[in-house]
């Protein structure tokens, strides 16, 4: 009779065990390239959902200049993308001003004072869903055009830009920013939150002492385009004071509230702005100019200053679908 070959617990063991799998090698996955500027453009405008202004929408705001129909919202302004340093660093200032003044504010008013509840401040860094927004500084007052001008008045105003002198005299502009202070506007029953744009040298300005000649001339030759369409022209009431005047109203909103500004919203403001160091970092941040926006309705136009040693760059036209 022949013998019988039975298996081992260890046979068994060995036979369930699977093989080990081989680890794949990790790879680095090569860094994205960086968006082109022009992708901003795509992107400027938000879904517009009424025919009409609706406050309730907005957080209560209301246009400075109403909604007209069958015009369109317009505007000409320096955009600035802040780098990730220096929009973490107002964020954070924006942030200690937002709970001091709530808990001053809270503090020392009376419940029972109707007038006395806190206004919330805003920022202009983050979208409603979170997202880093662009800043600008105005070169024009909220205008509203036709949709006959569209192509006419960004035209125009590549022509007076890029013209005999003023583009010249911007080319390579850096500003940097100055003293944050609030400003109050009467038609917009709003408070700002503003940093003043200082000229990027080393002096005081001019002879004159414009502290940004150059913005200054790029706004008198957009205002001259401007006014040419029937359209309010930008500091108009600082023409009266010079120069002087006009270049020191230049200034990049970061914040905002329906509350007037205060004895204790400036206090609590020079004291988080103003502490050891914070002045000195701020006026070290840049802001590059290499063009102007145009933006009527839901179109971007970029009309690009000449930089040195290039020479003008044309116009880009996009809509939010890129076309």
């Amino acid at each position: 009779m022949p013998l019988v070959n039975y298996t081992s617990d260890s046979d068994t063991s060995r036979a369930s065990t699977p093989p080990r799998k081989r680890k794949k090698p990790r790879t680095t996955s090569p860094t994205l390239p960086p968006l082109p500027p022009s992708f901003h453009d795509l992107y400027a405008a938000t879904v517009r959902t009424t025919t009409h202004d609706t406050p309730a929408l907005h957080q209560g705001r209301v246009r400075q200049t109403p909604h007209t129909p069958g015009a369109w919202p317009s505007h000409i302004y320096i955009e600035w993308h802040p780098p990730a340093a220096t929009h973490t660093l107002l964020a954070t200032l924006i942030a200690a001003l937002q709970a001091t003044y709530t808990t001053t504010t809270s503090s020392s008013s009376s419940s029972s004072d109707a007038n006395s509840v806190p206004r919330a401040i805003t920022s202009f860094l983050h979208s409603d869903l979170g997202t880093p927004q662009p800043l600008h500084i105005s070169l024009s007052r909220p205008l509203m055009l036709g949709p006959a001008v569209r192509d006419a008045f960004p035209a125009a105003v590549r022509r007076a830009v890029q013209g005999s002198g003023a583009a010249a005299a911007a080319a390579g502009l850096r500003l940097r920013c100055g003293r944050a202070q609030w400003h109050r506007t009467g038609e917009s029953a709003r408070s700002f939150l503003v940093l003043r744009g200082d000229g990027g040298g080393d002096g005081d300005g001019d002879e004159g002492g414009n502290p940004n000649p150059e913005l200054t001339a790029l706004l008198r030759r957009c205002n001259g385009v401007v006014a040419g369409y029937g359209q309010p022209e930008l500091y108009r009431w600082a023409e009266d004071g010079g120069e002087r005047e006009v270049g020191g109203a230049f200034h990049v909103s970061i914040a905002w509230s329906f509350a007037e500004p205060t004895e204790e919203l400036r206090a609590a403001t020079e004291q988080i702005f103003g502490e050891k160091g914070v002045g000195e970092k701020l006026h070290d941040v840049e802001i590059p100019v290499d063009g102007v926006k145009v933006k009527i309705g839901n179109i971007v136009t970029h009309v690009a200053l000449p930089q040195p040693g290039r020479q003008a760059g044309g116009m880009v036209s996009r809509n939010i679908f890129g076309l």
